[in-house]
């Protein structure tokens, strides 16, 4: 999924978002942006410390860059009005949002829908910060955008439809198969959640199996590597 071509790159005023800044030798600053037509970008804003910086996230810009390889240089940017939300529970979720990109997709890899499943969901966060399905729904998509799709309308081991009233165990990168067991692991679901998630249909009576379910396949993706936003807030 990484993009390897190193080519030089000169890019002017290209769609973006802040994901993470942090400081860099003296002065600077390495930027961490998503950009909707190059994937996410990692860059260096030489002078931002002591300039001060409006390198703020949430906030739609307009990147300038030059370089070659996966560190380049950013020139200049430029600011579109946002509507965005500054309460503290609206600015986790959307830190949520964007420690999922850093930590399932890799870097300089084109990827529009990501760009647009970003926009949408902040838009959507910004106005019901309280609507546990947008982060569901968040969480659903980026899993098939970063290659981790899930298979959900049947029965591996014998390919028979699954049935609402069924129990199923969710196996990773396989999808989900008959069970009875009495354990209530992260993977073990409902014929009805897995038939409501292919149908992207998040009801409040799901929503708790739901968020349940997806955090253990988005763990499981990760193997293990922890989630700061997880615990700053445990809702959501």
């Amino acid at each position: 999924m990484a993009n390897t071509n190193f080519n030089f790159m000169r890019v002017e005023l290209e769609p973006a978002y802040i994901l993470h800044t942090r400081a860099y030798r003296e002065t600077s600053l390495l930027v961490y942006a998503l950009t909707r037509q190059y994937g996410v970008m990692h860059m260096v804003s030489r002078g931002a410390r002591k300039k001060g910086t409006q390198l703020q996230p949430f906030m739609k810009m307009y990147l300038s860059w030059t370089g070659r390889g996966e560190l380049v240089s950013l020139n200049k940017f430029e600011i579109e009005q946002s509507s965005y939300k500054r309460d503290f529970y609206t600015h986790v979720q959307c830190f949520y949002l964007h420690e999922l990109i850093l930590s399932l997709i890799p870097k300089m890899s084109p990827e529009p829908d990501l760009f647009l499943l970003y926009e949408e969901t902040l838009a959507s966060i910004t106005k019901y910060p309280l609507k546990e399905a947008i982060l569901r729904k968040y969480e659903l998509r980026i899993l098939a955008i970063s290659g981790h799709p899930l298979q959900l309308q049947f029965d591996h081991s014998n390919d028979k439809p699954v049935e609402d009233d069924l129990q199923y165990r969710y196996e990773p990168g396989l999808g989900p198969v008959q069970c009875n067991t009495r354990y209530a692991d992260w993977n073990i679901v409902s014929g009805h959640l897995l038939r409501c998630l292919d149908n992207h249909e998040f009801h409040e009576d799901i929503l708790p199996q739901a968020k349940k379910f997806l955090r253990g396949l988005i763990k499981y993706h990760l193997q293990g590597k922890p989630l700061m936003t997880r615990q700053l807030l445990r809702a959501g």
